[in-house]
């Protein structure tokens, strides 16, 4: 049995608590982004909520370019043509689905079948290939009368020249679905080891956004039981967690990356607190629970309590420990 490494697990007729090895939470921290600061304006979705204007930015905030409906840097960002003109530009992005990612200077930044593309005058570039449904990182650097750009901190071989002013500028256009993690403008050219640098705020700030949280809220059907023991047979401790099969139906709130709709987990739920059997006794298969859970590996406390398991043994099995805030 085994939740981000392998743990152990008592057997219901041995009672006793088992021998876990936990892991640290991860420390909360704020990324600094982007690395190099920007000289015009920078945006990303940490604190932005509504519309808003940053500098010259203009950014509002749509709900329906959710990333699976749950991610909060999602906006189109705007800027308009009589503002300061941009030499480098930075766009951090999850794709979701093909279109156009931005506009400005007679070209269409576009994503398609897994690449980046320009297109100008209808016709189009192939840039570089990109990750689907995960971070990219592309970066536009003007130098004379062409841009160079970078993709996920590789130079791309192809230029391209734009048509007119690189002003008005679009980025998240109605064509294209996704998440906007971030837009930065220079009003300089960057280095290749600035954009290196800026790549690697990007990943750092897309961690901290859309990284695992410590806990995560589902819906589960439930699978499969452990009889919840007498608490004589206990003795002398008063409390026993008792481990449960469940089908995750949805996630409700919060990420990790290991849990998914249809996934089965094992979940150690109060069957015993002070002494007295709780509600878990009356549980049967088939039953719908929504609950709060953590994986059992992730606080050392639950390594000192009685853990009862009569599941069938499976190595694979991730184990989580309800933490559902008590409503009593």
């Amino acid at each position: 049995m085994a939740t981000a490494g392998i743990i152990a697990a008592v057997a219901f007729a041995s009672l006793c608590a088992a021998t876990i090895r936990p892991q640290a939470p991860a420390q909360k921290s704020s990324p600094k982004w982007p690395i190099v600061p920007a000289s015009l304006f920078a945006f990303n979705g940490v604190d932005t909520i509504g519309a808003v204007h940053v500098q010259h930015l203009h950014v509002e905030i749509k709900s329906d370019r959710s990333l699976e409906d749950r991610d909060p840097a999602n906006a189109s960002v705007e800027l308009p043509a009589d503002s300061p003109a941009w030499k480098s530009l930075q766009i951090a992005f999850i794709p979701q689905t093909n279109g156009t990612l931005a506009r400005f200077g007679g070209l269409d930044l576009t994503i398609k079948a897994g690449h980046v593309w320009f297109t100008k005058d209808g016709n189009q570039l192939d840039i570089a290939p990109i990750h689907d449904r995960a971070l990219n990182d592309i970066q536009l650097v003007k130098h004379l009368d062409y841009l160079l750009a970078y993709v996920n901190g590789e130079r791309a071989n192809q230029t391209i020249t734009p048509t007119s002013a690189l002003l008005p500028l679009q980025v998240g256009l109605d064509t294209w679905k996704g998440t906007i993690v971030g837009v930065a403008g220079y009003a300089r050219e960057l280095t290749g080891d600035e954009v290196v640098a800026n790549q690697h705020g990007a990943k750092a700030l897309s961690k901290g956004l859309f990284g695992d949280t410590r806990t995560v809220t589902v819906e589960a059907d439930l699978e499969a039981i452990t009889l919840v023991p007498e608490p004589d047979s206990i003795a002398p401790n008063r409390s026993a967690l008792v481990a449960e099969e469940y089908t995750i139906v949805t996630i409700v709130s919060g990420r990790m990356s290991a849990l998914k709709p249809g996934l089965k987990i094992r979940v150690f739920r109060w069957g015993i607190r002070d002494g007295a059997v709780t509600d878990l006794a009356k549980a049967k298969v088939g039953d719908h629970a929504n609950m709060v859970i953590q994986p059992l590996s992730a606080d050392k406390k639950y390594e000192k309590e009685v853990q009862v398991d009569t599941l069938d043994s499976d190595i694979n099995a991730l184990y989580f420990v309800d933490v559902t805030p008590s409503t009593k």
